[in-house]
């Protein structure tokens, strides 16, 4: 058992080392680990929800076909998947796709049923609450790494959303992990 924390340990670090972003056999090579062992340590980190795994749907040109609308919203995610932890504000992913955030929020409203700041939302809160209860990370060093402006900022940002401080977020996670669902 210990073993497998400290396998999953260090695969954490490499994603987070990475940024969030890299291939699988980018993976491999810096964590040192086997096929099946990285497959199966992603595969308890998804269960878990403590990583998300994006498929690279457009690798060995792949044609698939989508109205435009799908398509924005597909390049949407995946520019959420890559920017969540340092960038919320549709204005920048509008502007990476070259289109206004106003249709950004209509075509992400109309494909998923939450708005493009719903989504950035919720992406922004998972990854705080990953980095609170699964890092030994100083708050403060959390509102660094997600690019909050300082850490009053990000306490109201968060109690906004979950109903307490990230600092009572942690010590409830740790005191009782299952009381919070992460």
């Amino acid at each position: 058992m210990e073993y497998k924390n400290s396998a999953t340990t260090i695969v954490l670090a490499a994603i987070e080392k990475n940024g969030g972003n890299l291939s699988f056999k980018e993976l491999e090579k810096s964590t040192g680990l086997g096929f099946v062992e990285l497959s199966t340590i992603i595969g308890l980190l998804m269960k878990e929800n403590l990583q998300l795994v994006r498929i690279n749907h457009f690798a060995k040109g792949a044609c698939l076909y989508k109205s435009s609308q799908d398509a924005l919203y597909a390049r949407f995610m995946d520019l959420l998947f890559v920017h969540h932890r340092r960038e919320r504000s549709v204005a920048f992913y509008a502007s990476k796709m070259c289109i206004t955030s106003k249709y950004l929020t209509t075509v992400v409203k109309a494909a998923s049923g939450k708005t493009s700041t719903e989504w950035i939302r919720e992406e922004t809160i998972k990854e705080i609450k990953r980095m609170l209860c699964h890092t030994q990370m100083p708050i403060k060093e959390i509102v660094y790494r997600l690019n909050f402006p300082n850490a009053s900022f990000f306490g109201k940002y968060f109690k906004a959303q979950e109903g307490m401080s990230p600092k009572h977020y942690r010590e409830t996670y740790i005191n009782n992990p299952q009381s919070l669902g992460v």
